[in-house]
This record gives structure tokens, sequence and C-alpha cells, in this order.
């Protein structure tokens, strides 16, 4: 298995290809950003990629060294 990660267009938890249902397993093989499952209609893409949360304590020493 390629290890893709998918999330339900409707939800918020990401799935590893591995841990879909079977049905949905299939046909995610043969798709690189989103499909719909033509066996139990469930629609699937790609999760966004996660933005690095801003660091208050980096941020701080950056303002220190640019004074």
């Amino acid at each position: 298995m390629g290890g893709s990660a998918w999330i339900a267009a409707l939800g918020e938890e990401v799935v590893y290809e591995e841990d879909l249902p079977a049905c949905c397993r299939h046909s995610a093989l043969h798709h690189d950003d989103s499909f719909e499952c033509p066996v139990c209609g469930a629609m699937w893409r790609e999760p966004l990629p996660l933005q690095p949360e801003e660091d208050a304590f980096a941020q701080r020493q950056e303002r220190r060294g640019a004074a």
C-alpha cells in the first residue's frame, strides 16, 4: 500500500489508505486528489497540508535580535 492519507469530504479526521473501508480502499488506489466510492458513495479528498503554528517564543527572540 502507498500509505496515502485521505479525509472524508464532510469530515475532519484524516484516515490512512489502509484504514479506509475496503470498498473505498480500492478506489483510492486509482485517484490522486479526490474520489467518490462507487460502492458506498463516500467522498474522499487529500487533506490540506498542515500549516505550522506561530511560535510565540521564536517571534519574541526574532524581535530582540532585530532591535
